[in-house]
């Protein structure tokens, strides 16, 4: 693609796109990251950050937040569960080392960040908090909210790679493979950046972020079959699509119900050691970072993606959330078919539909299938006057 097409396509993107408008409430959620950051996570003080306070930010930090829809302004798909971020965020609270070295990569000069980044990463290792994962998803994210108009919001650094790669942008001060971890987060920034100022893109880094990921780019440079974590694609010609099946019969829905399996899968992954599923199951981890809940596949998402402890096999858990019985198993049968075929080294592939009642589609549906467990679950709540003593 000669810059002559790129300055075509940037024009006809920002028909579409106010950056004026975009870059305004970027500086309005900066200044919200960065009040969380002082005043909440710098904190001196033992109090544990309520989830409510946290999920704010990572609706900002998140296009998955809780609370998010299509037209929300977030960084990006994070790739990291609602509670895990809760998690990350009070742990870092805790650990005053990391919080201290985050501080550090925030405020200090961008030739300092790469050893810093590096130490961070050294002293998280072994943590399970999705801070430091290899693709470098959340620093990325915190990086860009803390200061937007210095670093794009294209926070995964295989991402970076396919866009330096693709537009045959220069690397001489950068090697993938033998570089640290801070040295590709923070050269891939600047090369991106630079490089497309050089081709006569003067904007904002979210704008150029935004222009990458939209539906006259993304694209040329990222397959139909990648992961998008997208901070921008128009939903008038969107490149990914829900590959989720819908609902084509009715079945009797309670709303109350759907609320609570919403909010089933992350209570699930927040509580996992303390599950029936939790005592034989193993969550995956890959490169660092937690990829169980909403594991990607190239023919949608699985609710969540497990190892048996014993066997190693690959468990396919998914919750029949809204929909029918008909819907679930098939979903449940593609994505044991997908993980069979694409991940070899687990064996035959094991499935458990998770569900508020066991109907007879579902046990007819389930009969031709082998390898298959369903999990009943429940909800108990219970409400009890409390009565006050008096003196006498």
């Amino acid at each position: 693609m000669d810059k002559k097409e790129i300055i075509n396509l940037f024009n006809k993107f920002l028909l579409e796109y106010d950056p004026e408008e975009k870059d305004t409430v970027w500086d309005k959620q900066s200044a919200f990251f960065r009040d969380f950051w002082n005043n909440k996570i710098l904190a001196e003080d033992d109090r544990e950050i309520d989830d409510v306070e946290i999920d704010e930010v990572v609706k900002i930090l998140d296009r998955n937040g809780k609370g998010n829809n299509k037209t929300s302004e977030a960084v990006a798909k994070a790739m990291i569960a609602q509670g895990a971020w809760r998690r990350m965020f009070n742990e870092i609270k805790r650990e005053g080392r990391i919080k201290e070295k985050l501080n550090q990569i925030f405020n200090s000069p961008k030739e300092k960040r790469p050893k810093l980044i590096d130490e961070l990463y050294e002293l998280n290792l072994g943590r399970h908090n999705n801070l430091t994962g290899q693709s470098g998803n959340a620093i990325n994210a915190m990086l860009f909210c803390w200061d937007p108009k210095s670093f794009i919001s294209v926070i995964s650094l295989n991402d970076r790679k396919r866009v330096i790669e693709y537009f045959n942008f220069s690397i001489q001060n950068l090697n993938f493979e033998t570089d640290g971890i801070g040295e590709k987060i923070t050269k891939t920034n600047e090369i991106i950046i630079g490089q497309f100022k050089e081709l006569g893109l003067e904007c904002s880094p979210r704008t150029l972020s935004c222009f990458l990921y939209s539906y006259q780019m993304v694209s040329s440079w990222k397959t139909q079959s990648q992961e998008i974590s997208a901070p921008y694609i128009d939903d008038k010609k969107q490149i990914v699509c829900d590959s989720s099946s819908q609902v084509s019969e009715v079945e009797e829905s309670d709303p109350s119900l759907f609320y609570m399996e919403s909010q089933l899968e992350d209570f699930l992954i927040e509580n996992w050691d303390k599950t029936e599923l939790g005592k034989k199951y193993d969550l995956i981890e890959e490169d660092g970072e937690l990829v169980s809940q909403q594991y990607p596949t190239t023919v949608g998402r699985i609710d969540i993606l497990v190892r048996d402890k014993k066997t190693k096999q690959y468990v396919v858990v998914e919750l029949k959330k809204n929909q029918t019985s008909d819907d679930t198993v098939g979903q449940l049968a593609r994505y044991m078919g997908w993980i069979e075929e694409n991940k070899p080294d687990g064996g035959q592939v094991k499935g458990i539909i998770i569900a508020a009642k066991y109907d007879e589609r579902l046990y007819f549906a389930l009969k031709k299938i082998k390898d298959t467990e369903v999990y009943l679950y429940n909800v108990s709540f219970n409400l009890e006057e409390f009565k006050r003593k008096h003196k006498t």
